[in-house]
This record gives C-alpha cells, sequence and structure tokens, in this order.
C-alpha cells in the first residue's frame, strides 16, 4: 500500500517496507496518441470535405463521383433558409414572395463576398471564387431552389453546387 504523504510503501500489517518512487512513463502513450491523432486526420483529408448536414434534411442522392469542394453552405430547411448554419430569413417569407431576389439572402451573401474579397488581396489562393453549396430537402419545391439559385448568381456565386447523398 502506497502511503501518499511520504511516498514509502506499507503492509497491510503497517510494517515499513523499502522506499519506492511510483511514476508513469507517457512517453509511449503520448507517442501512440499522436500516431492516432496522425492517422485520423490523413483518413480525413483523403475523404474531401466534411459537410454538416442539418437534421431535418433528406438530401436527394447521385450517383456523381465528383468530391465537394470546400464552398459557404446555404441550407433550405422547413423553417429557414440558413447561410453557413446561421438563419438569414423565415422560409414562409421567401415562398409568399412574388420576387426571384431573396433581399435577406442576397445581404448576407454580399457580407460574405466583401470578406473573401478582402481576405482575396492578402492571400490570391483564399480569396473570392464564387463557389457556394446548396443543401436543400429532396421535397422543396422547385421555385423556391429557383429564388435561392437565382439570388447566389446574382451576388456574384455562379459555380453552384447542390449537396448530394452519394448512392452505393
Amino acid at each position: 500500500m502506497l502511503n501518499a504523504n511520504k511516498g514509502i510503501l506499507t503492509n497491510t500489517r503497517g510494517k515499513k517496507k523499502k522506499n519506492a518512487q511510483v511514476s508513469l512513463k507517457l512517453t509511449s502513450m503520448i507517442d501512440m496518441f499522436t500516431i492516432l491523432l496522425v492517422f485520423l486526420l490523413k483518413s480525413f483529408s483523403a475523404e474531401g470535405q466534411i459537410m454538416m448536414v442539418t437534421k431535418d434534411l433528406k438530401l436527394p442522392e447521385s450517383t456523381a463521383q465528383k468530391s465537394p469542394q470546400p464552398a459557404s453552405v446555404v441550407a433550405i430547411t422547413h423553417e429557414y433558409i440558413l447561410l453557413d448554419g446561421k438563419q438569414v430569413v423565415p422560409l414562409t417569407d421567401v415562398i409568399n414572395s412574388e420576387e426571384l431576389l431573396i433581399n435577406g439572402l442576397a445581404n448576407e451573401l454580399k457580407n460574405l463576398r466583401a470578406v473573401s474579397e478582402s481576405v482575396g488581396e492578402i492571400s490570391a489562393d483564399m480569396g473570392f471564387t464564387g463557389t457556394i453549396t446548396i443543401q436543400g430537402d429532396r421535397e422543396i419545391p422547385y421555385q423556391l431552389l429557383k429564388k435561392v439559385m437565382f439570388t447566389c448568381g446574382r451576388i456574384g456565386y455562379n459555380n453552384i453546387m447542390l449537396a448530394v447523398t452519394k448512392m452505393e
């Protein structure tokens, strides 16, 4: 039994044994975790971008083989239109409107483009590319998807990708 106060071992009858130092060798454990971390990072980077899908969406299926590119995401849920996870405009306002341009989404996309262009002035690799991904439930009306695509194109996001699940 180890006496924590004095660092000496005693048996159950209370007699003292030799002084012993107890220490853990963490080097091998840290090496193991480092290898595991590198393995996981490599496997995620080999699979491409990991895209978080809103829980109430059922994406359409596709046989497309092209992997996704990094881009901002416009998600069309049953209640809101989201831009990178942020609620932009209620869906009822968009459906009831006769306009093709969605003003709330357009304003947020303009802000996002301005940020991307300012970053592009610093580094050409990270500038504005005009790429955006749209996530929508397979049951959304075509007119709604058309309004979202029109708004994205009007702001300069002309390289539009639709998020789908891969058929197996």
